[in-house]
C-alpha cells in the first residue's frame, strides 16, 4: 500500500478497507497533530482536535471524491475543527455581540441576547467558504498565506473571500 496515492487510499477506505485508512493516518497523524498543537500551543488541546479530525474524517469518508487530492480535502476538515473548537471556546458570537453591545452602551442580558442573534444572522448569511475564512482571520487571528495553504486556495482566493464577506456582512448588516 506505500505505493498508492492518499486519493487511492481514502477511496478504499470510504469502501471498508481498514488498512487503508491505518496507512492515511501513518502518513498524516503527525503533521495533523503538529497543524494544531501550532494553533493552540497546548499538546493536550491539539491531541483532543487531532481525535475529533480523524472522527471526523471517519464520519464524512463516503464524500470524499476520489478524482480530488486528499490532502487539501484532509486540512479543510482540520480548519472546520478548528473553527469549531475556536467557536466552542470563545463562542462565537461572543466578539460581534461585545462590540455590538458596547457600541449601544447596553449591557444588561436583553440587549446581549439581541446582540448575539444578530451575529448569528449577519453570519448565518455567509457561504460557508467565506465563514471559514472570516472566522479564521478575524478570530483566530491567521494572516491570509496560513489561511490559503490550509484551504488549498491562492492567497488571491482567500483575500478575495474574505473581501466579499466582508462587503456582504455590511450589505447584511445593513438590513432590508
Amino acid at each position: 500500500m506505500p505505493d498508492a496515492t492518499d486519493s487511492q487510499l481514502m477511496e478504499r477506505y470510504a469502501l471498508g478497507d481498514q488498512q487503508a485508512f491505518e496507512e492515511l493516518f501513518r502518513r498524516y497523524e503527525g503533521r495533523a497533530y503538529a497543524y494544531f498543537l501550532r494553533r493552540t500551543r497546548s499538546p493536550d488541546g491539539a491531541r483532543d482536535l487531532y481525535q475529533d479530525l480523524f472522527l471526523r474524517i471517519h464520519r464524512f469518508r463516503a464524500r470524499f471524491d476520489p478524482s480530488q487530492r486528499f490532502e487539501p480535502w484532509f486540512f479543510t476538515i482540520a480548519s472546520h475543527v478548528f473553527v469549531d473548537h475556536l467557536r466552542q471556546r470563545h463562542g462565537l458570537e461572543e466578539p460581534a455581540r461585545d462590540s455590538l453591545a458596547d457600541a449601544a452602551g447596553e449591557r444588561d442580558g436583553e440587549q446581549q441576547a439581541i446582540a448575539r442573534a444578530e451575529a448569528h444572522r449577519i453570519l448565518a448569511g455567509l457561504p460557508p467558504e467565506q465563514r471559514v475564512v472570516l472566522v479564521a482571520a478575524k478570530i483566530g487571528g491567521f494572516d491570509y498565506a496560513e489561511i490559503a495553504g490550509e484551504l488549498g486556495k491562492t492567497v488571491a482566493a482567500v483575500k478575495q473571500a474574505s473581501s466579499r464577506a466582508m462587503r456582504r456582512l455590511r450589505a447584511l448588516d445593513a438590513g432590508p
